[in-house]
């Protein structure tokens, strides 16, 4: 199955959608409720991870930023916990999340600009929030990063954030561009999606157009990618030994450097463009070979399927209520 999460909103649709994956699979979702959550409000849903039976949702609007634990199978996940709340200064508009086997979660939060790392529960249903990264702390710098932060801002002032540390070039601040002015000013664009591979953690830098590389247990900068330009890049996937990006009409991939490199490299490659729109998410079937899917979240919101090579990318589902976000495979 494919696990759909839309822009949501008033307007919009606030859960999960399933699709029975393949080819020849129908069109006719399985489910478009699957997250069952009570009076727990849902809105602008963003990252998905699944570890076992239970579901992690990013649950991302302004009125109710938080990331939430589901419990289930199938097309049904019944909500058993927060995970995290805003009641942690960090978390703030969630848009993605990564876990590791170590027990720590890192949540990537647009409004505050930060990548924040919990310490999960064994039980994984609840976390809370772990110790500022070293790296930064190292830095010695003046001022309070927020409770939690493993990768930082380097504006330290953002509206409706307490001030921060301003970092400087080379030190691995992520980058943000605000709109508006005075009470109307916001962030517009920040980090966007995470990823935990071979030792380090990737980080979407979509103002800064790259993916910025850490050490996974001491947040220390390792730099940025390289070889060819990404613009506006959004979403990640980990497949193989690769790395995948979403950026615009286009999706680049990259090896993953190796284990314990002590200078690990990011070289995209362009492997795929599209026409249809904008990219978000991304995501890859178990069959033999696989089949992509692309979710186009402007113009006309649908999903293409191709190949396993991310080619012959026709139209899969063209009727969607609302601009698809993330896509996540779920084993039947």
């Amino acid at each position: 199955m494919i696990f759909v999460t839309f822009h949501g909103g008033g307007s919009g649709k606030n859960n999960i959608r399933a699709y029975a994956s393949g080819k020849g699979a129908s069109t006719k979702p399985l489910s478009t409720k699957v997250l069952h959550a009570g009076k727990v409000p849902l809105s602008e849903l963003r990252g998905m991870a699944l570890a076992g039976p239970l579901l992690y949702v990013a649950n991302g609007s302004k009125r109710t930023s938080n990331v939430l634990t589901f419990k289930g199978s199938g097309t049904s996940y019944k909500l058993q916990a927060t995970l995290i709340s805003d009641s942690l200064a960090s978390i703030d508009h969630p848009f993605a999340m990564a876990f590791h086997k170590s027990g720590h979660c890192f949540v990537s939060n647009q409004d505050t600009n930060v990548v924040a790392i919990l310490d999960v529960d064994k039980g994984g249903e609840t976390a809370k929030g772990g110790a500022i990264s070293s790296y930064l702390m190292g830095l010695k710098l003046t001022g309070t990063f927020l409770d939690s932060t493993f990768v930082a801002s380097k504006n330290g002032t953002l509206p409706n954030v307490p001030v921060t540390p301003n970092l400087k070039s080379g030190q691995g601040g992520l980058t943000a561009d605000f709109s508006g002015s005075g009470t109307t000013l916001k962030v517009q664009n920040s980090v966007r999606d995470v990823a935990v591979a071979h030792g380090f953690l990737f980080v979407v830098d979509e103002p800064g157009n790259c993916v910025r590389i850490y050490h996974r247990k001491s947040g220390k900068y390792c730099g940025k990618s390289g070889g060819g330009p990404l613009v506006s890049p959004t979403h990640l996937l980990v497949r193989d030994k690769t790395l995948m990006v979403c950026a615009g009409k286009e999706i680049w991939s990259s090896p993953l450097p190796k284990s314990k490199s002590k200078k690990p490299k990011l070289k995209f490659k362009l492997v795929a463009t599209v026409t249809a729109g904008t990219i978000s998410g991304i995501a890859f079937d178990s069959e033999d070979p696989p089949n992509s899917y692309v979710a186009i979240r402007t113009g006309t919101p649908q999903i293409l399927m191709g190949d396993a090579n991310l080619q012959n990318l026709k139209p899969w589902i063209t009727k969607l209520p609302d601009s698809p976000e993330f896509l996540m495979f779920v084993p039947d």
